[in-house]
């Protein structure tokens, strides 16, 4: 058997992912440790997983650029955001290897940044294999 051939036969893990990158979000909220922390606490708990490490948050204080970044590996993966309070700007990036419902998720970072759904760019990534 070739290589290729055993490439397509192997079993690969089903993943789950959405990318949800904002714009028009208010400073505050963006250089608040408060806030992020808190978001990085209730992602896992409203998609049913269980932090196993952080949430870990860094401040960036290099002028133009200031934000925070943070994450935590939770039981099936990760949660991330990295926030621009200059340019209001906020991403996030939840993968995992459980399913895990987008639409609520959504509706949460909507309703937890309060931006509208057209001020939002949100991928729900698909993989070949799924």
């Amino acid at each position: 058997m070739t290589e290729e051939a055993g490439q397509r036969t192997r079993k690969l893990t089903k993943t789950y992912h959405i990318i949800f990158d904002a714009i028009g979000v208010d400073k505050s909220l963006l250089q608040s440790e408060e806030f992020v922390l808190g978001l990085l606490l209730e992602v896992p708990k409203r998609i049913g997983m269980k932090i196993l490490s952080g949430p870990h948050l860094v401040r960036d204080y290099d002028m133009g650029h200031e934000g925070l970044s943070g994450f935590a590996i939770v039981d099936f993966s990760h949660v991330s955001i990295h926030t621009f309070a200059n340019t209001q700007e906020a991403y996030v990036d939840i993968f995992s290897c459980r399913p895990f419902d987008y639409k609520t998720i959504r509706s949460y970072l909507y309703q937890t940044l309060k931006i509208q759904p057209e001020a939002v760019e949100t991928l729900e990534v698909k993989y070949p294999w799924e």
